[in-house]
């Protein structure tokens, strides 16, 4: 495993590709919750999952090669800063994890398939485990649309302070 002071250039890839899929997908569960018909529920819920797929590949690569390549040291002016940086980290990529595992846990569940833009679907017959079907689309469903979106908001914080703040408060004057 690396050590290192700054992300390397995959990770800063990984994480914006990240951000981006994230953000697109939180739009896309939001939107099925707040659906007015089950026609446009259904439809957004089969946009949802059709990207889930492609957002579990990628999300399992870069928690696969955060593990791999290792964390920086967390910067910050006190051990409270440092301590945030390296618990919302990997609280953030820990969720990342979770979701993209109890999303189609609970579609398999239910003995439903993943459909992937009607171009393929992905079947894994879970049924027998039906018992945890209520428990991973709880998870699901509240880490998606409250824990994470919640945490994103602290670590979009974390960032404006730590380059934009700080930044400026670290420049030479004679820029």
């Amino acid at each position: 495993m690396p050590n290192q002071q700054r992300y390397s250039a995959i990770s800063t890839i990984n994480h914006w590709v990240t951000a981006l899929l994230v953000v697109v997908m939180l739009a896309l569960g939001y939107a099925v919750a707040a659906a007015p018909s089950e026609a446009i529920e259904g439809y957004v819920l089969g946009i949802h999952v059709s990207l889930g797929f492609f957002v579990f590949l990628f999300v399992a690569w870069r928690v696969g090669f955060r593990l791999y390549e290792g964390f920086p040291a967390n910067v910050g002016q006190n051990a409270l800063e440092r301590w945030s940086a390296y618990a919302i980290h990997r609280v953030i990529l820990l969720l990342l994890a979770l979701q993209v595992i109890t999303g189609p846990m609970y579609l398999f569940t239910e003995n439903e398939c993943v459909n992937v833009f009607n171009w393929f679907s992905v079947c894994v017959p879970l049924e027998s485990l039906s018992v945890i079907h209520e428990p991973m689309e709880w998870l699901h469903v509240n880490i998606g649309l409250y824990l994470l979106p919640a945490l994103l908001v602290l670590h979009l914080v974390g960032a404006i302070r730590h380059y934009g703040v700080r930044g400026k408060q670290e420049m030479p004057s004679d820029l």
